[in-house]
């Protein structure tokens, strides 16, 4: 597709180096907006060799993702050193090439979720077991202050291997996931990974980069050794377990009709890792990000328990059922959602071919980035988007305004078009239980002593998942 387009605006930079001096590669996100501000929504620069265009309009955004005039072309991925050293030369979904084997491995990864995760009371039984262990560590603190990370942590972690494995298989399991997760941080900094892809041998060098490399390869080695080879090891046809089971299962379905060309062991392998990179940080850092917010806005927790007394009652948890009539406590997720950002760009999109978009010319092999940071503060969408304020999703009638509204389409924090987070629906769902279940036992609180951290997630510690500082809180039993 031969476009004629104009240039794309943006900063010119400097020969050689492009705008690799004028950003933090850690909050690119801060960058982007404030060029998006300068630019306007569809804006370009150079980072070294590398062409970024970076859109910030959610009807572009769609235009350019989502439909099939632009979106054949750039909904393919990049080469980085993640995608080529541990995901085997990109072999999961993430960061598989679009191409029909990505496109059938990700129908059949949520072929497998809809078999083995929310909604079925296999997997909603074992959950179940995890909010309970949640609550009793929370009700164990006795109403004084605690940190609640490592109990968050723990909760989402193990709520990853049941969806392995149908099991949490012993105390070591979050541990092993968790160092997977911090490995990545290291092998996905743009310094690091430029680094990798034009001297690859650093990887066996005895630099910071080396070691980088080989703490990423260990946390592999360990989180395949234990839901990928121990599963297959003693894996029985007829009695699956869990998500990786079922994925063996259709790859003995898929051997039976020839040649193994979409499940084999290697995209197995990286399916296991994509469920670590594509979920357990941002599940994470959202949840303890939306309770932060809620510390600050005490009036929105007695709301959710008002509604939980309505809908739900104090004899029973809450369940997904309880869902479409929870529309003030899913408000306010959303809500949190679009102003915390944890994820605030998306991951970068290549084109395969050049191509036109409003007029302006995108080049082929440059990176597309999903400026969700920009969009959900954006005041010509939001009017107060510093403003915490959950109503604005809902109707005159206090119900959840309809999904085709302005408000709801300009929401993507699972991304959009192709390459929309597979396991959004499961994502949300763990948000909802985890929040309702905890306001239905316990009163949220704010620390006694000493000033709770800001929400402002323009102070949230930076990385490709904004990370709120460490705080104190307090839970009282009702």
């Amino acid at each position: 597709m031969l476009a004629r387009g104009k240039d794309i605006p943006g900063p010119q930079g400097w020969p050689i180096l492009g705008c690799l001096l004028e950003i933090d590669s850690s909050r690119l996100h801060i960058s982007f907006d404030k060029w998006a501000k300068q630019y306007g929504p569809l804006m370009s620069c150079k980072i070294a060799s590398k062409v970024l265009v970076v859109i910030s309009c959610p009807r572009l955004v769609k235009k350019a993702l989502a439909e099939k005039s632009c979106s054949d072309v750039l909904n393919d991925r990049t080469e980085t050193s993640f995608s080529k050293y541990i995901m085997d030369n990109a072999k999961g979904v993430i960061f598989g090439k679009y191409e029909p084997t990505t496109i059938q491995l990700k129908e059949i990864m949520l072929k497998s979720l809809k078999m083995h995760g929310q909604g079925v009371p296999q997997y909603e039984a074992m959950a179940q077991n995890e909010l309970d262990r949640l609550l009793k560590s929370v009700a164990d603190q006795k109403n004084i202050e605690f940190d609640p990370r490592v109990f968050v942590a723990t909760y989402v972690a193990n709520l990853a291997a049941i969806l392995y494995s149908g099991s949490v298989l012993d105390a070591t399991d979050a541990k092993v996931i968790w160092e997977y997760n911090d490995a990545i941080k290291g092998l996905l900094d743009a310094s690091t990974d430029m680094m990798l892809l034009i001297f690859p041998f650093l990887c066996y060098s005895p630099t910071s980069t080396g070691q980088i490399y080989r703490r990423m390869m260990a946390a592999k080695e360990e989180l395949l050794k234990k839901f990928f080879h121990s599963q297959k090891e003693t894996y029985q046809p007829g009695h699956e377990r869990g998500l990786v089971d079922l994925l063996f299962k259709f790859q003995s379905e898929e051997k039976k009709h020839g040649e193994i060309q979409c499940l084999t062991d290697s995209n197995i392998m990286a399916v296991i890792q994509d469920v670590v990179f594509g979920g357990i940080s941002s599940v994470t850092n959202s949840t303890l990000g939306i309770i932060l917010v809620l510390l600050h806005h005490h009036e929105c927790i007695n709301k959710i328990y008002e509604e939980i007394v309505k809908v739900v009652g104090l004899d029973r948890c809450p369940s997904l059922q309880d869902r479409p009539a929870m529309s003030y406590t899913e408000a306010v997720i959303m809500e949190a959602l679009r102003y915390i950002s944890s994820v605030p760009l998306s991951a970068p999109h290549r084109a395969m071919e050049e191509v036109e978009l409003e007029g302006y010319a995108i080049p082929k092999d440059s990176l597309i980035i999903m400026n969700m940071w920009t969009i959900h503060h954006d005041p010509s969408i939001w009017g107060d988007p510093w403003i915490f304020r959950p109503e604005r999703f809902l109707d005159e009638n206090g119900r959840l305004l309809p999904t085709e509204h302005t408000l709801r389409q300009s929401l993507f924090n699972f991304g959009t078009g192709p390459r929309r987070c597979v396991a959004e629906d499961l994502a949300k769902s763990r948000i909802f239980l985890c929040l309702t279940t905890l306001i239905q036992k316990f009163d949220l609180l704010p620390p006694d002593v000493g000033t709770l951290i800001s929400d402002d997630a323009r102070t949230f510690l930076p990385g490709g998942v904004l990370r709120p500082p460490e705080y104190k809180m307090r839970a009282v039993a009702r």
